[in-house]
């Protein structure tokens, strides 16, 4: 009985059961945290930027720099920010006090944890 268990164990951990499991067990910002941000953001390639610009390909960017054809504040241009985890972070929790002047006007994602799933989910989303 014991060999059993420890069969059927090994098989179901090598499982693609398990694979789904742990993926669906990754961080994933709620759908309203997305859903606030989809109010003035795209984040395929290829979609058009709206009230704020496309986030695609964000990460390693340089604030303010990102889309040719999006009016980004003199603020943020001159931030030298430049898109990581941590500086999203900083910038998710209170735009405003990251950048003064920005024109984001969004106060900010309070919880640490929603903001590190955002980001997260951002990453893969965005490249």
């Amino acid at each position: 009985m014991n060999r059993l268990r420890l069969t059927l164990a090994a098989v179901l951990a090598a499982s693609p059961a398990s694979a789904l499991l742990s993926q669906s067990q990754t961080a994933q910002p709620s759908p309203r945290t997305w859903l606030q941000c989809r109010a003035c953001h795209t984040a395929k390639v290829g979609e058009a930027n709206k009230v704020g610009p496309n986030l695609s390909k964000l990460f390693g960017a340089r604030a303010g720099t990102l889309r040719a054809n999006y009016s980004y504040s003199p603020a943020l241009k001159a931030s030298g920010i430049v898109w990581n985890d941590k500086t999203l972070d900083a910038w998710l929790a209170n735009p405003a006090a990251t950048v003064r002047g920005t024109r984001m006007a969004y106060p900010g994602l309070a919880n640490p944890a929603e903001r590190k799933a955002l980001i997260a989910w951002l990453r893969k989303e965005t490249r």
